[in-house]
């Protein structure tokens, strides 16, 4: 099944690393891979536990690999705060794979409940990597990827890879089974760009704090818009996600075609654009498809305020609290100007997609 370019792709990526030992389930159709880079344990579980509650589950037909990433040891204390975060959530008891769980009272009553749940639905897999050697999430999906490839080839199969993060929750229970029924009729589609509803989620549990974030993103919203509305109206690029983008939050794809392909390159951000360049252009060769976007296949992705990614809002709501306001009034008559035209009604209508404005085009490997 694995041709000579995903051979080479998965030599490359398992090279001197132990392989889980317990075989994928015969009737496994999907494997689910998860980064997780100092990933609250409430996330992971929450992302778990809306997989486990999917519509027409039949046994045996999903698993999921959870690539835990340390990244390189640089002795600094963020570093430190990774691994420790990390090492929570390997204490949580729902790996397949590992001889024993940290102390359950570690963690409430709910969380360990959630745990159960999970465990009695499908297996999870504890990929923990701590020395990757760019500690990248472009290197722990194509980890993930590698491992998944061979699973899904030592049963014969081309299997479904679904690619989410780790503070995504899945809230259409039919997701799963819109899934495979696309993957399943047509056998020429190779990946789907799925959709990312993304909300708002603050990382702390202060009411009060909550509240004043909640409004600093409105505010930060808003100057997004605004400022996507002057650029059109100014004649400059606006820079807003392309439709047929690729987000790393949510990428479906057969696993042999996307190891042959040779997965992500190995960057911090800007990985799941060129994953999405390589895929088309890896169909075109080969007569076969990629879907740009499939709005009934989507998630819903935590946009948070931490600095704990480069896409995290941190440093954007600091900014934010420091500016005057936009005012409705001026935001409502620039709109009512961009409107005018046909093309600036159609970036009007798609302005309130929160994804397709906060997304970054510059890459950064």
């Amino acid at each position: 099944m694995l041709d000579t370019r995903a051979s080479a792709f998965v030599r490359k990526r398992l090279q001197d690393v132990s392989l889980i030992e317990t075989p994928m389930h015969k009737h496994c159709r999907v494997c689910v891979v998860v980064p997780i880079y100092r990933e609250p344990v409430h996330r992971v579980v929450n992302l778990l536990v809306s997989l486990a509650r999917q519509q027409v589950l039949s046994e045996g037909d999903i698993e999921v690999l959870c690539v835990v990433n340390n990244g390189p040891d640089d002795g600094t204390n963020a570093w430190k705060a990774v691994k420790q975060s990390n090492a929570l959530v390997m204490d949580l008891p729902l790996w397949r794979n590992s001889d024993g769980f940290g102390s359950h009272l570690r963690f409430p009553t709910e969380v360990l409940e959630a745990c159960s749940e999970v465990r009695s639905v499908f297996p999870v897999y504890a990929i923990n990597e701590p020395e990757l050697a760019t500690g990248t999430v472009g290197e722990a999906r194509n980890r993930g990827l590698a491992e998944a490839a061979v699973r899904f080839d030592r049963q014969g199969k081309n299997g479904l890879v679904i690619f989410l993060d780790a503070d995504v929750v899945i809230d259409d229970p039919n997701y799963l089974s819109q899934a495979l029924r696309l993957f399943e009729q047509d056998k020429e589609i190779v990946a789907v760009s799925g959709g990312v509803k993304l909300v708002f989620d603050p990382d702390t549990r202060d009411e009060t704090e909550r509240l004043r974030l909640d409004a600093l993103v409105e505010r930060f919203l808003r100057r997004r818009r605004y400022q996507f509305l002057e650029r059109f109206r100014q004649g400059e690029a606006t820079r807003l996600m392309p439709s047929d983008a690729f987000v790393g939050q949510h990428i479906l794809a057969r696993s042999a075609d996307a190891a042959a392909w040779q997965g992500f390159p190995d960057w911090k951000s800007g990985e799941d654009t060129e994953f999405g360049n390589r895929a088309k252009q890896y169909a075109m060769q080969e007569g076969k498809r990629v879907i740009d976007k499939k709005v009934e296949l989507t998630v819903v992705n935590a946009i948070r305020d931490s600095d704990r990614t480069g896409a995290s809002l941190k440093w954007k709501l600091e900014e934010e609290a420091s500016l005057t306001p936009v005012s409705e009034e001026s935001y409502a008559r620039l709109e009512s100007l961009v409107a005018a035209s046909d093309e600036g009604r159609a970036l009007v209508d798609h302005i309130d997609e929160v994804a397709r404005i906060v997304w970054d085009d510059r890459q950064k490997v």
